[in-house]
């Protein structure tokens, strides 16, 4: 690189050269201000005492205009102002070109520097500047006026034809997207602020973020994304899934995006009827290339649950219980930081909580009177021994012609075998009933009925308190039968339901 830059000998004493006025104006005061030390003792010495009182009592005797001193004055004041405000500087022409001034010669080398070597990565050679395509020299400028390192190595870039410079953006290591430093700088702030609240108190980028200067090749051209989109990007990838209370198989996987056997096969061996609560699951899902995390303090009214208290009531059976005092919740002004990812809460940490209103506690009446023999317990017990014969549901009908659907299940065994009552309760019906034969129907008096068929004799009357484990019939083949047994029914609010569901 030829560098042709005009250096001032200030040291000397002389006055550097310079086809600016200003600037040799502005050179030749430091000059003579830098040498002043030197000459002004010589001048007194040469001059002496009496000479310097000679020339006062010139002064005294012909007093200058007071404009004079206000002139003086004003340039003395314009001279300080002018040098607050002005450095000297080192100004740098592209291609002849003037392009604008750095703070010192350091700046500009570097600048150079830097772009002399990022232009021999990107085209792959040893690249030097043509011959007086840079230049330098002193100049005097605004102090506001000088340009930044990175703007100088912009503006050299945009005066040469090879290679170009760019800012990019980088996350996790990976180029997502390039333009000016603020454009990227302000894209990651618009980021941010879509999750920040006046009540947050951070929110940060969880991924490492690097913006870099580059150089590139004229004839190559990087294709990225709008910076935007390039922010809301997302990738699937595999993540896991706690199973929530109500999920089903197939709700899961539409969640997701993914069909019943999409989830399967990322789940061999699961049983898609059979999945339980907090079960992980591994799901495919959209997972932002770029996640924000977010803190904020919020302010809010929370429950206090309130206590139950039980006391005892001999005036009730054992089992028997009642609400005294209902209970309510009391309420609480809590201060929280709740921390989101990407909007979605992921934890909150209490700071505060002050009970305004107290709950009311619950207060239970429990039973403690013994229970009668005869009550219901709202349990069964097997009516009979034996083995069962027939089940409940759809049937061929005895004898084997047509089809029932068989409101209890069968339970075969000798004549004269004991039939006992599944549960404590009272006799409703005790006597003949066309196709049970000799029948016994007791209501359990809590909703619940149960029913003994085809006996051969009844060993109680209508109105007969039994108490569960009473032998209540003798086993038998009457009304339509076709071997002894006993057939037994349990009703719930007037609706047979499966026996074997309760015994």
């Amino acid at each position: 690189m030829a560098e042709q830059v005009e250096t001032a000998a200030l040291s000397s004493g002389a006055v550097p050269e310079s086809d600016n006025l200003i600037v040799k104006s502005a050179l030749f005061a430091r000059s003579a201000i830098t040498s002043a030390p030197s000459f002004i003792p010589g001048l007194w010495r040469y001059y002496g005492k009496e000479r310097a009182a000679a020339l006062g009592r010139f002064l005294k005797e012909y007093r200058p205009h007071p404009a004079l001193y206000l002139a003086v004055a004003l340039a003395v004041f314009g001279g300080v102002s002018f040098a607050q405000n002005h450095q000297l500087a080192t100004g740098v022409s592209v291609n002849g070109t003037y392009v604008g001034a750095v703070a010192n010669p350091d700046v500009f080398q570097q600048a150079s520097a830097f772009v002399r070597t990022s232009a021999s990565e990107a085209l792959g050679y040893d690249y030097n500047f043509e011959n007086e395509a840079l230049s330098t020299r002193p100049v005097i400028v605004a102090n506001d006026a000088l340009i930044s390192e990175e703007a100088l190595v912009d503006k050299i870039c945009d005066a040469n034809n090879i290679v170009n410079y760019t800012y990019v953006l980088e996350v996790n290591g990976q180029a997502v997207a390039s333009g000016s430093e603020s454009a990227l700088e302000n894209a990651l702030k618009a980021k941010l602020s879509e999750y920040r609240t006046e009540n947050t108190i951070s929110v940060e980028f969880t991924s490492p973020i690097s913006i870099s200067r580059e150089i590139i090749s004229a004839d190559e051209q990087r294709s990225f994304a709008p910076v935007e989109d390039a922010l809301d990007a997302t990738s699937q990838e595999e993540v896991i899934y706690t199973v929530q209370a109500g999920d089903t198989w197939s709700e899961i996987a539409a969640r997701y995006d993914m069909s019943s056997s999409e989830l399967l096969a990322l789940n061999p061996g699961f049983d898609i009827d059979k999945i339980w609560l907090d079960q992980e699951l591994t799901v495919s899902a959209a997972v932002p290339l770029l996640s924000v995390k977010s803190v904020e303090r919020v302010e809010y009214q929370s429950a206090v649950p309130y206590e139950t208290e039980w006391v005892d009531d001999s005036s009730m059976y054992q089992g028997e219980s009642r609400v005294l005092t209902a209970g309510v919740d009391g309420v609480a002004n809590v201060t929280a930081n709740v921390t989101r990812l990407d909007g979605t809460e992921t934890g909150r940490d209490v700071l505060s909580s002050v009970t305004v209103t107290e709950p009311v506690t619950r207060v239970v009446a429990v039973g403690t009177k013994e229970r009668p023999k005869t009550m219901a317990s709202g349990s069964f017990s097997w009516p009979t021994s034996g083995r069962m014969t027939s089940t409940f549901g759809g049937r061929r009908s005895p004898g084997g012609i047509g089809s029932t659907n068989h409101k209890g299940i069968d339970i075969a065994g000798s004549r004269g075998q004991a039939i006992k009552a599944a549960d404590g309760g009272t006799v409703t019906y005790a006597g003949w009933m066309g196709g049970y034969g000799y029948l016994v129907i007791i209501d359990h008096g809590n909703g619940y009925q149960t029913y003994y068929g085809h006996n051969s004799k009844l060993l109680v009357n209508v109105g007969t308190k039994v108490y569960k484990g009473q032998q209540i019939a003798k086993m038998g083949s009457t009304g339509n039968s076709t071997g002894n047994h006993c057939h037994f029914e349990i009703r719930k609010y007037g609706t047979s339901v499966n026996p074997l569901n309760y015994l």
